[in-house]
């Protein structure tokens, strides 16, 4: 019942969220408002422990839905969250050992949080190297 009453909090604040979305430009309020939801739902999914594997997979459904929504709603709010949450699971991760009991859906998402870093980090080194480089046909 505590893991329903949960999702229906989520779903009821996701729905809230969009609301608050506007075309254009976000406002310092909005990034505020993201950010910090950001980091309350990596808390939260850091901390929850389910009970049953139905529990855990209905919430991380639900809140790749919330995220795809947010994407396709307002993609820079999305982005503003999903830069936010990110740190903190990379945090998590240094300070996570095998005790955490985490399962399968969250061991996922941080796994795409990871796969994320890494590719942004090669596409940056890229970027930087071709913009330093002289030549198009020279390459050292």
């Amino acid at each position: 019942m505590k893991v329903a009453k949960t999702l229906i909090f989520v779903f009821i604040l996701g729905f809230w969220s969009f609301s608050l979305a506007q075309d254009g430009e976000l406002t310092a309020s909005d990034v505020i408002f993201y950010e910090s939801l950001a980091e309350r739902d990596a808390i939260y999914e850091q901390e929850q422990r389910f009970s049953n594997e139905k529990d855990e997979r209905d919430y991380w459904r639900d809140q790749k839905n919330f995220e795809i929504m947010l994407l396709q709603k307002n993609p820079q709010a999305y982005h503003v969250y999903i830069s936010k949450k990110r740190p903190s699971y990379v945090d998590h991760i240094e300070h996570c050992h095998p005790d955490c009991g985490h399962g399968d859906f969250y061991k996922r998402e941080e796994a795409s949080f990871l796969m994320q870093m890494s590719n942004d980090s090669i596409y940056g080194r890229l970027l930087s190297e071709a913009q330093t480089r002289t030549s198009p046909n020279k390459f050292k």
